[in-house]
């Protein structure tokens, strides 16, 4: 049939109609019999006798059809040629349903039978006087009438057939939702539920200011506690902290009263730690120039704490003292030996001096953890054999201080974890919200794709997919690709497309079958009207980028790694009790004076 083919004509073809007709009339023919079985024996006649008693009596038919058919009515006849028309409304409704590839005639064609029928019974009553022929055929001609116009309703309008590419589906509804994050023990990403396979391929929230991204993660974050998960998390402003901490837990924040003493040497238990916790403190950037003298720089304080370390030279805090005052002559003592004693050689002052600066911002941090007490931490033993959650808070002030150790302390966090032996049963969470304020972290996007098989999960947000380009590069595809879980809000929409770019290409396309219909008139001599209606195909994005900057704040769409749909989703506001402050400053009296003398 042409209505099969992209562009044939379907609403005006009249091969398609006259089929249906054709058939319609064959499916009554071939019911009639087995209806008549379901007529009284003493009421019961052939089909043809009516046709040869018709005849017979054409001279006198009008007497004769009000004697006969009032015999009919009586005998309910009409009733009987109403069930004989179901089959021929079914099949017109069996054509449009196989030209237009959907089975909506197949419901629509009884449904209107039924209204056709009743129209028909309760017209019968009226004309069943006056004229008994028509009152006994009305039951059965409206009720085939009605079958016919309801199959071709049921596909006409039609406003788009999925023929392949993305699928969007309504929202979960909120019972559900809690009921299978509840009693499955399952957390939720946006009101969807995930599987334990969906969390172990990661998660990613993008979204702009307000967008609802935070209020996603700290719902996620709340089934992750409850289920008794551990997390590490770097928590803008302190508001998850505030909300899920709990007694046992550790939080790093060397301008937080309750910070624990993170000692830098702690870290290192094999001689191939060096240079690792060397590239965590100083991570590349991305910028081949830049990151030339970043690995200047890392080599030096590898050389730096190996030394240190092997000669048994003193604690963390004494190490990062003597690298902050030493003049040049201390640190070639102390790298004498090492790969980075090519650094003092004569003439390489000004390279010196360069290493140096790209080594102090570093340092400066590491030394805010001098006038701490208390035993010293570290984050891979922590990994090891710590329990609850790695509070790592920072409001907006600290982040210029703290920004490298942060990445230093996650990318630590995740370097021993993919130490660990792996296993299906560990879970332990990352959580980066604003992954653009925290710079680099170093080896991020490589992990995403290990540690599926160590029990790690990965939960990020960011607003800006131009930040993180900048700061990740080419990377940042990479890092966006590894999460197999989507949540996508509101987003901006700056030049060349920005982040709603982005979130419509991730959802996708689809590929479409629309009706195109047409209406034209002419006028002159003779005036004429018609309306034809096409069956086109087209591949369209499944959300517009104009239409991701216009969501309201907590809607937008998720799609869970282990399925092919999404859904748009509304998440809820919920309020949580404070169990803590959000940040408790370390030095309130005395303390500030011994911070500033150790300056």
């Amino acid at each position: 049939m042409s209505g099969g083919t992209p562009g044939g004509s379907q609403g005006a073809d009249p091969i398609v109609h006259q089929v249906a007709f054709l058939l319609s009339l064959l499916a009554i023919g071939l019911a009639w019999p087995v209806v008549r079985e379901t007529i009284p024996l003493d009421a019961r006649f052939a089909m043809r006798d009516l046709v040869f008693e018709h005849w017979r009596h054409r001279d006198q038919l009008e007497p004769w059809l009000g004697q006969r058919w009032l015999w009919l009515a009586a005998h309910r006849y009409h009733l009987f040629f109403a069930l004989a028309a179901l089959p021929g409304a079914l099949a017109i409704g069996a054509v449009q349903a196989v030209d237009r590839r959907t089975a909506w005639p197949l419901l629509t064609a009884p449904i209107g039978w039924v209204g056709g029928g009743l129209v028909g019974l309760w017209l019968y009553a009226d004309f069943i006087t006056a004229m008994p022929t028509l009152a006994v055929m009305l039951p059965a001609l409206l009720a085939y009438l009605g079958g016919a116009v309801a199959a071709r309703l049921g596909v006409w309008p039609r406003r788009f057939t999925h023929l392949r590419g993305t699928k969007m589906r309504g929202p979960i509804s909120r019972l559900h939702s809690r009921l299978v994050t509840g009693a499955g023990g399952r957390v939720a990403l946006g009101g969807v539920p995930l599987t334990i396979e969906d969390e172990t391929m990661h998660i990613a929230a993008i979204g702009a200011t307000g967008s609802g991204k935070s209020t996603a993660l700290r719902a996620l974050m709340a089934d992750v506690r409850r289920r008794g998960d551990r997390q590490v998390v770097a928590d803008p402003d302190g508001s998850a902290l505030s909300t899920f901490y709990e007694p046992g837990d550790v939080i790093l924040n060397p301008f937080d009263a309750r910070c624990a003493r993170w000692d830098l040497l702690a870290e290192i238990e094999h001689v191939s730690d060096f240079p690792m916790v060397a590239q965590s403190l100083l991570p590349h950037l991305g910028h081949s120039d830049h990151d030339q003298w970043i690995s200047y720089a890392q080599q030096l304080l590898s050389s730096a704490m190996e030394s240190w370390v092997t000669n048994a030279m003193g604690s963390s805090a004494a190490f990062v003292d003597a690298l902050v005052q030493a003049n040049k002559t201390q640190l070639e003592e102390l790298c004498a030996n090492t790969p980075a004693a090519r650094f003092f050689e004569e003439g390489g002052e000004r390279m010196l001096a360069s290493i140096l600066g790209t080594i102090t911002p570093a340092l400066v941090s590491l030394r805010s953890f001098a006038v701490r007490d208390g035993d010293g931490f570290s984050i891979r033993q922590w990994v090891r054999t710590g329990s609850g959650s790695l509070w790592m808070p920072y409001n907006a002030n600290q982040i210029a201080a703290l920004r490298g150790l942060v990445s230093c302390w996650i990318n630590l966090a995740i370097v021993e974890t993919l130490s660990l032996a792996p296993s299906r049963q560990r879970r332990i969470w990352f959580h980066v919200d604003e992954l653009d304020a925290l710079g680099r972290i170093e080896g991020l996007k490589d992990a995403q794709a290990r540690l599926r098989k160590f029990g790690g999960r990965v939960a990020i947000g960011f607003q800006s997919f131009a930040q993180i380009k900048q700061i990740y590069g080419e990377g940042a595809h990479t890092i966006i690709e590894n999460c197999g879980n989507l949540l996508l809000l509101r987003c901006g929409l700056s030049e060349g497309g920005g982040t709603a770019e982005l979130a419509t290409d991730l959802i996708g396309s689809r590929e479409v079958e629309r009706d195109d219909m047409s209406r034209s008139r002419t006028r002159g001599r003779f005036t004429s009207r018609s309306t034809s209606m096409q069956s086109k195909r087209a591949v369209e994005d499944v959300v517009l980028a104009s239409e991701i900057t216009q969501l309201a704040n907590r809607e937008g769409f998720v799609k869970r790694a282990t399925t092919s749909d999404w859904r748009r989703v509304r998440i809820p506001h919920v309020s949580y009790a404070q169990r803590t402050l959000a940040f408790e400053p370390a030095w309130p009296t005395g303390h500030s004076q011994a911070y500033a003398k150790s300056l």
